[in-house]
């Protein structure tokens, strides 16, 4: 339908076809997300691929990073993945992911590339706040709802929760497309904002919390 839903009927007196039950639970297998090691499935955002705007953001994660990050909106981990290989400096790494099934891969996928770094997995709600404190963010902060309506509403809200979340010095790195006004939010709860880098409609900010931000 329009809304990516199904509608199924059902009686009592039907037939069970198990072959076709079959199919349906093997369309919903976790399969591998193109040459990568990380799983995916049916569902799950960007489910068979790498999504161009979290790829573009993981190329430009600074290997300085350190201490305690999150990543929020962690979908089945593709960018705490990146965390985790290019950042050695990094003593953990929590989750927070509103979808159940892409966090249970997330939880799949880090398994093996975790190395000393802690890990956490919160299956949360963002917009209503973060239960601690971290020395930096990542994100693909959502703009459409459930319903497939542009909410760029959600996605500033990923954003001050970030900052609210982040300790003095913090560091917040988010990729966006290009049209969302999004520096106007940051520029109201950070002291250094600066886009890193533009391409194929995206773009990468990098935001960084003073001693007297909020």
């Amino acid at each position: 339908s329009k809304r990516k839903c199904r509608v199924l009927l059902s009686t009592p007196e039907s037939i069970m076809n198990p072959g076709v039950a079959e199919q349906w639970r093997e369309l919903d297998r976790p399969s591998r997300v193109g040459k990568s090691d990380l799983l995916s499935r049916p569902g799950v955002f960007a489910w068979d691929r790498v999504d161009p705007g979290s790829r573009l953001l993981s190329e430009h994660l600074p290997a300085d990073l350190q201490g305690d990050a999150a990543d929020l909106g962690a979908g089945y981990g593709y960018l705490s993945a990146q965390l985790l290989r290019r950042c050695p400096g990094l003593r953990a790494v929590d989750l927070y992911e509103a979808d159940q099934r892409a966090l249970d891969l997330a939880r799949q996928n880090l398994g093996e590339v975790a190395g000393a770094a802690a890990l956490d997995f919160y299956w949360h709600d963002v917009c209503a706040g973060l239960p601690k404190k971290y020395d930096c963010i990542v994100s693909n902060p959502p703009f459409h709802a459930h319903t497939g309506e542009d909410r760029p509403d959600l996605g500033r809200t990923f954003l001050r929760q970030a900052g609210i979340a982040l300790r003095p010095g913090g560091r917040l790195l988010l990729v966006a497309n290009r049209h969302l006004p999004y520096e106007a939010t940051l520029s109201k709860g950070f002291s250094k904002v600066r886009q890193m880098a533009q391409a194929q409609g995206f773009k990468v900010i990098e935001a960084i919390r003073g001693a007297g931000d909020v």
